[in-house]
């Protein structure tokens, strides 16, 4: 009995893991003398120690594009911020500038930098543009390059060559550059007014195909060296709205931009930037599931019951529920936010979303939200509170090579916690679906 939990439970946790833990778990089960008890005890040390360690990185993004682009109002909208709004952008602007702009969004403002960077240099004493210089751009502005984790070149239509060598050089500092040709809304009316027959037979979706293919033609007229993947081409629409709905490319947009950060890195991503799209549900659910472990081996330190009547639930799943709830958009002030988009009643959608979250639950969510959700998983689940905690299980551990005891609470809520993301998930897209489609806009 006790192998075949082994053997089911070893590929569930390692394919959790990326390759920075298992190789702390390697580390942990080299130290001289250890035992299988000691060995776990470390473990469940590092995950309580590392459950909010994302919340300590830093990820920088750097824009750089023409001048009324679009990379202000992005800027805004992609921080949650409207252009009058405190600390906003100024939109509309295109003079140049010869310094960089951080503009930190407003709720980490220590995790996450979008930083605006010049696109010409101007002659000392004078207002016209002189030749532009790569090499005196990288020698005022290079340093700040190094900085930045991903690198984003803006374009309306017409790419200047400033952007384009800027761009380049970004790469061949290692950084991911993306390409955006923004202000798509304006170019679908543009359409719709100056060839009403083109949609006739094609659609937006042909549209931005053919704009796609364009800026990728321009990219090489001006001088970006090498091919270029049509998957790093987005179009879009940097108006607050389209961004938290997630319109055109903005969630592919949103997953290249992802894609090539670390995985405490992603964590600032999805927890700090909102929207409300479902195409970005289940990527969100993918990141949080590649952290299940650390939560359950932070929450059953010592002895767990997830199912405890109205004992309060460890700190950790508590933690971990919260955070969930915010990166899937489920909080009390994202429901508003939401519900001023569409036009619904905020209470309306608050109750619809505590029904589909307490499903299987009777009454409201009150103080004990986590608890009282918990306690609705495991009703779910088939799990009840004569679960014998103090039974341990061996199972093996083939990224450490050894045995280690582990109680049985962590495989209880793991199952938890996977149920829970899941349980978001579907919330996040019912909830969606229901204020969008009422909605009276």
């Amino acid at each position: 009995m006790m192998a075949e939990r082994g053997e089911a439970a070893a590929p569930e946790i390692i394919g959790e893991m990326n390759e920075e833990e298992q190789g702390m778990l390697r580390n942990l089960a080299a130290a001289g003398g250890a035992n299988k008890a000691e060995i776990l005890k470390k473990i469940q040390q590092y995950a309580a120690d590392n459950m909010e360690a994302w919340k300590n990185q830093k990820v920088n993004i750097g824009i750089v594009g023409d001048p009324g682009a679009g990379k202000s109002t992005f800027i805004n909208s992609i921080r949650g911020l409207k252009p009058k709004a405190p600390g906003a952008a100024e939109v509309g602007v295109t003079h140049t500038t010869e310094v960089t702009t951080d503009y930190p969004h407003p709720t980490r403002p220590d995790s996450l930098v979008f930083v605006d960077f010049p696109g010409v240099l101007l002659g000392r004493g004078s207002g016209d543009e002189r030749d532009f210089d790569i090499q005196q751009y990288l020698a005022k502005f290079g340093e700040k390059m190094d900085q930045c984790h991903v690198f984003l070149v803006f374009s309306s239509g017409r790419i200047q060559h400033n952007a384009v060598q800027i761009g380049m050089k970004a790469r061949e500092k290692g950084k991911k550059v993306l390409f955006v040709r923004s202000q798509f809304d304006k170019d679908l009316a543009d359409k719709e007014n100056d060839d009403p027959e083109y949609f006739d037979d094609k659609t937006e979706a042909d549209l931005m195909e053919e704009l796609r293919q364009d800026y990728i033609n321009v990219l090489k007229r001006v001088g970006w060296e090498g091919e270029v993947n049509p998957g790093e081409v987005f179009i879009i629409s940097g108006r607050l709205r389209n961004v938290l709905e997630g319109s055109w490319d903005i969630p592919k947009f949103r997953k290249a931009m992802i894609d090539g950060l670390g995985a405490l890195q992603k964590m600032v991503v999805i927890n700090t930037c909102r929207d409300f799209s479902k195409a970005t549900i289940k990527e969100r659910g993918d990141i949080y599931r590649g952290k299940v472990w650390t939560v359950a081996m932070a929450a059953t330190t010592g002895s767990f019951v997830p199912y405890a009547g109205a004992a309060a639930i460890p700190g950790a799943l508590a933690m971990a529920y919260k955070q969930y709830k915010e990166g899937f958009g489920l909080t009390e002030d994202a429901v508003e936010q939401l519900a001023k988009m569409t036009k619904k009643s905020p209470e309306d959608l608050k109750q619809f979303l505590s029904a589909s979250l307490l499903t299987g639950a009777r009454g409201p969510i009150g103080e004990s939200e986590a608890l009282a959700v918990v306690q609705a998983i495991c009703n779910g689940l088939g799990l009840i509170t004569a679960t014998a905690i103090d039974q341990t299980v061996d199972f093996i551990f083939p990224v450490i090579g050894a045995l280690v005891t582990a109680p049985l609470a962590y495989g209880i809520t793991t199952k938890v916690l996977h149920a829970l993301i899941s349980r978001m998930e579907k919330c996040a897209s019912e909830l969606f679906d229901y204020a969008f489609k009422e909605s009276a806009v």
